[in-house]
């Protein structure tokens, strides 16, 4: 009699835990941000009361798409920032052996943003990678936002990324 239960239970959980995520909204300290339904909040987390760090992902094995955003209180040097960022991401073992390549910083915007941003190539496990990071001052605080997917991912990630950017604002 426990083995069917058991069994039931277990396709439950394995339903329901691959469900596609729920939009969500994102609000901190001024910082406004939707998740759109089939990608989920993965990670946030406060940087010793000196800035926060918050990643999205595409839900699902498969999926590539992923923003992540960092902020800290204050500003500092955007030129200064993005070599300290783009050392960070060298030195990460998921980009270790990737032949990271990065262009030169140029101007660029996110939403209605101005910011200076720098494309990125990737191969990870072996599989293509495109990115791009936009580096800005807005309000008390400087911004790093990382958006990366597979280069073969570019059209199913594309709605979700539009959201995510559409929803962005500070307050």
């Amino acid at each position: 009699m426990k083995t069917p239960l058991l069994v039931l239970a277990s396709i439950f959980i394995f339903l329901t835990s691959c469900s596609e995520s729920k939009p969500a909204n994102f609000e901190r300290d001024g910082v406004v941000m939707t998740s759109p339904a089939g990608w989920g909040i993965t990670d946030q987390e406060n940087i010793d009361d000196q800035g926060y760090y918050l990643s999205i992902e595409k839900d699902g094995f498969d999926s590539s798409g992923i923003i992540t955003m960092t902020w800290l209180n204050g500003e500092i040097d955007l030129n200064e920032w993005i070599l300290i960022y783009q050392d960070e991401l060298v030195n990460n073992i998921i980009y270790k052996n990737s032949n990271l390549d990065f262009t030169d910083p140029s101007d660029d915007h996110y939403n209605d943003i101005d910011t200076t941003s720098i494309q990125f190539t990737a191969s990870i496990l072996g599989l293509g990678h495109e990115g791009v990071i936009h580096f800005f001052h807005k309000g008390d605080k400087t911004f790093a936002l990382l958006k990366q997917q597979a280069v073969e991912d570019n059209l199913v990630n594309k709605p979700g990324f539009d959201l995510i950017e559409e929803s962005f604002r500070i307050e």
